[in-house]
């Protein structure tokens, strides 16, 4: 028979002393309960483009007490599972990385990670700035532990600073063209907040989220570029197998002096298979960017658009579909963040109240004493002592018992940040496909131009006796130009294929997790909502039965 399931919030702040809670300290000052993650008006707040509102930015580090143990119940702030209320008979409890996987999963989070990431230890450096001015910058303890053959041991500690998280999402961009990357943190632009102790640990749990959800990626964590961040040793800029992972790419400087040269004749104008695969901004070819902008500017003017796949229709409709997905995501947000705002003030309310109310009482005990133990204004201000302490002390502890109930609903909603964040990547890597097949539009309408060029020389050239031998080597120069031609197509088609393959199962994937995330956390949120609901009742009715039986405070002993 299956143990009886404990009310998780049958622990919380109601062991209290009578003595602590008639200290006189504003509630506003006591020291933030472990694991409280709400509202905080100096977390990194994203751009409504990055992720909208950064209601649940400390959420994050809530939740990786749930990693390192989802049975723990000390604090409301650190439990991970469903609570069915106490008074249901089929009160299930389940742990939410077990069965569901965690409900912050934007990136795509597997129910069975195959690594554990914990960022930890901040420690500032100094370095040596420009024109001999001291600058500082923190590093990140990173241990990693997997059981993935590809690493060299199961567990690996190194240290990294902010630049080299940019490093790694910059070089994930180029090598995994189609996949829904989640963003990385954004860097502050407030300088003067790097030496803020909270702003540290808030971009440390940022970071840590990062790099879980990187890992929650079935092919993001197996990848070279992510293996190699979390094994390399000692600065990733100056290590060869880490250079080797970069891609070659162009800049703008050197698109701009090979320009000319490709206006003149003197360089060739047919990107090559190699350059053809990539992006192309990723190119020095600003030739090739123009070409592939003049094609869409003319299919656009195009009464009818070129043909497409059905794979490539579907995936064009879904693109305008995540614009109202994101809108309708931003508004839940925006009113989850006002919901725990507003769970926050009620805390902070009752606790005010209860103080107020423990602070008539001591002032009645005072007066009692004053006049005498045995009169009848001493009776009165003993019985009035009596009942505003119950209600104060009540208060009290619903003000406590509020607190960390707006952390754990915290936790809980932070699903709706993840995915929000998460849209601006998914659009990005549909538009990735789209220049893709640009690319492939691009090279084929050169390559019937090219051949509308031969056959013109050639049907030319035969109204010549003897041949016209400038037009013969003109059509050699162009069919050498659609040999190249078509070998470049082939490995942009390849290319298109390829990143309309990883679109497509990222997409499926995707729903998939907005799906079981949703659901685990609307579950989880009502769970505790109930039993919250159903802990403040049990407290109102002991003080309610304490009054009809002219009892002590709440917690003494009933008669």
């Amino acid at each position: 028979m299956a143990n009886p399931v404990q009310d998780p919030l049958s622990t919380l702040a109601f062991a209290d002393e009578e003595d602590d809670l008639e200290e006189e300290v504003p509630i506003h000052d006591e020291p933030p309960i472990a694991g409280e993650g709400t509202l905080n008006s100096s977390a990194p707040h994203r751009d409504t483009q990055q992720g909208g509102s950064s209601s649940y930015a400390t959420a994050y580090s809530t939740r990786e007490a749930q990693h390192d143990d989802t049975t723990r119940v000390d604090t409301l702030a650190s439990y991970g599972q469903l609570v069915g209320p106490p008074s249901y008979d089929d009160s299930v409890l389940f742990a939410r990385n077990e069965d569901h996987g965690d409900p912050g999963s934007a990136g795509g989070r597997d129910s069975r990670p195959v690594m554990k990431i914990s960022v930890t230890d901040p420690v500032k450096k100094v370095e040596q700035g420009f024109l001999g001015v001291q600058g500082g910058y923190v590093t990140y303890r990173v241990s990693t532990s997997t059981s993935l053959p590809t690493f060299s041991r199961p567990d690996v500690t190194v240290r990294r600073r902010f630049r080299d998280f940019v490093a790694l999402a910059d070089l994930l961009k180029v090598t995994h063209r189609g996949y829904f990357i989640p963003p990385r943190p954004e860097k502050n632009p407030v300088e003067g907040q790097r030496a803020q102790q909270e702003f540290v640990e808030q971009r440390r749990a940022a970071l840590q989220h990062y790099l879980e959800q990187l890992a929650a990626h079935p092919v993001i964590s197996r990848s070279e570029e992510l293996k190699a961040f979390l094994e390399i040793e000692g600065s990733l800029a100056d290590n060869y197998q880490w250079r080797l992972l970069h891609p070659l790419q162009g800049s703008v400087l050197e698109g701009i002096a090979r320009l000319p040269k490709q206006l003149l004749g003197q360089e060739g104008t047919i990107a090559a298979p190699a350059e053809a695969a990539q992006s192309t901004k990723n190119t020095s070819d600003l030739l090739r960017r123009w070409k592939e902008y003049a094609t869409s500017f003319k299919d656009n003017l195009k009464s009818e658009p070129a043909p497409m796949s059905d794979a490539e229709i579907g995936l064009r409709n879904e693109k305008i579909k995540i614009d109202d997905f994101q809108d309708k995501v931003m508004t839940a947000s925006r009113k989850a963040e006002k919901m725990v705002k507003e769970f926050e003030e009620m805390g902070n309310a009752l606790g005010d109240v209860g103080l107020a109310f423990i602070k008539i009482a001591k002032y009645e005990d005072e007066e009692g004493a004053r006049t005498g133990s045995y009169t009848d204004s001493s009776s009165a201000s003993k019985a009035i002592s009596a009942d505003t302490r119950r209600i104060g002390m009540a208060s009290v502890r619903l003000s406590r018992l509020t607190r960390q109930a707006t952390a754990s609903f915290a936790t809980e909603l932070s699903p709706i940040h993840d995915h929000l964040a998460l849209t601006p990547a998914v659009g990005k890597a549909l538009r990735e496909r789209e220049q893709a097949l640009l690319t492939v539009q691009a090279l084929e309408a050169e390559l019937r131009r090219k051949r509308k060029g031969i056959g013109s020389l050639e049907q030319e050239g035969s109204q010549v006796f003897g041949g016209d031998k400038g037009k013969t080597r003109r059509v050699a120069n162009l069919q050498s130009d659609v040999a190249a031609l078509e070998a470049a197509i082939d490995s942009a088609r390849a290319e298109y294929d390829k990143v309309l393959d990883r679109n497509m199962k990222e997409m499926q994937r995707w729903a998939s997790d907005r799906s079981r995330d949703f659901a685990a956390m609307l579950n989880q949120f009502a769970g505790m909502e109930v039993a919250f609901h159903e802990r403040c009742r049990d407290v109102w009715l002991e003080v309610a039965e304490q009054f009809e039986e002219g009892t002590g405070p709440p917690g003494a002993a009933r008669h």
